[in-house]
């Protein structure tokens, strides 16, 4: 289908426009610099 240029006819989901009134949270680590092990964690509990 990407070689054609076709795709499926369905709506997409519509995720990257934020809700009126929502909170939006900084990104924490955009100026921190990770140069050692375990400086940085993650969690994920989707």
């Amino acid at each position: 289908m990407k070689r054609m240029g076709i795709e499926a006819l369905y709506r997409k989901p519509n995720t990257s426009k934020p809700a009126p009134g929502h909170q939006i949270y900084p990104y924490l680590l955009r100026k921190l610099s990770v140069t050692r092990p375990n400086q940085v964690w993650a969690m994920d509990i989707t």
